[in-house]
């Protein structure tokens, strides 16, 4: 197990899960702003790197991929890497004409440079994971989520997706704990483009805690404009669980004044805000789980 300099804190505990050895990347930037690496001299047939892709997500990736060349170069066949936050997974088809698609060159440039397996956690594309299936392991939090859910949040409660994408990962949510789940339908305005939330017509969250289950909070305007619409229907108190907290520009503030009462993510980023409104759950133990049970 070797992490990288963007590992978020995951390597010496998957490697205590894993039991296997543990080192760190002899690492500094020069003045010009290029990385070096130097790694420990690597004994090993197999070698799994660790490192998340946010923030800097391309100095990480590129990290990587020196990485990976260089491991390749010296023999080394068995090269995997766990990667919990993969950037550019929402790029995965071209919207527009000409348009590079970013998820999907990262991940062939992965494949080309000798990466056998990449172990990633709640990606964002089920077009690029189909496309990918050979290199791709996405590992669902549903452990992880189903026993925050079970610890922390008061009955009655109910588990909505915001939107069909993030249908499947709330349905092994609502299985884990025999729950029942709702899908929020999102419509688009053709005129304005203005994005509207609906939900179910047979829907009663009055008096109800509702928890809102998505991959990724970036600027938080998806779940904002749901949590204001749950609100106004009499929701008792909202909560937000979600794969990857990126918070980037106002989002807290968004989700604080939206009525979110508390948001929950996993420590797949590289750095945590300090926050009432934010707690972070350790995924730690299932991506190990997910591990043994891929390479065995």
């Amino acid at each position: 197990m070797l992490s990288l300099p963007s590992d978020p804190g995951l390597g010496r505990e998957l490697a205590h899960f894993l039991g296997s050895r543990y080192s760190e990347t002899i690492y500094k930037v020069f003045p010009d702003g290029e990385s070096y690496l130097r790694f420990p001299e690597i004994s090993d047939d197999v070698v799994m790197l660790v490192l998340t892709s946010y923030p800097d997500q391309n100095r990480s990736l590129l990290e990587l991929l020196f990485s990976v060349e260089l491991l390749s170069s010296k023999g080394i066949n068995e090269i995997y890497a766990v990667v919990p936050y993969l950037a550019y997974g929402r790029q995965d088809k071209e919207f527009l004409s000409w348009e590079i698609v970013s998820g999907r060159a990262v991940l062939k440039i992965m494949r080309h440079v000798g990466l056998k397996k990449l172990f990633v956690v709640d990606f964002h594309s089920e077009k690029l994971l189909e496309e990918f299936s050979d290199l791709l392991t996405n590992i669902l939090p549903i452990k992880t989520f189903g026993q925050y859910l079970k610890n922390k949040i008061e009955e009655p409660y109910i588990l909505i997706a915001p939107d069909v994408g993030a249908s499947r990962r709330v349905k092994l949510v609502a299985e884990y704990l025999n729950k029942e789940y709702v899908i929020i339908r999102k419509i688009r305005d053709r005129v304005t483009g203005e994005i509207t939330h609906e939900l179910p017509n047979n829907l009663d969250v009055r008096g109800v805690n509702a928890v809102i289950i998505d991959d990724i909070i970036s600027t938080g305007g998806t779940i904002a404009s749901i949590a204001k619409h749950l609100a106004m229907k009499g929701a008792q108190r909202i909560y937000v669980l979600a794969s990857h907290g990126l918070f980037t520009a106002d989002s807290l503030n968004k989700l604080r004044f939206s009525g979110v009462s508390k948001v929950a993510v996993l420590n797949t980023v590289r750095y945590r805000l300090t926050s009432d409104l934010i707690e972070y759950l350790d995924v730690t133990g299932e991506v190990a789980e997910q591990i043994k049970e891929n390479l065995t």
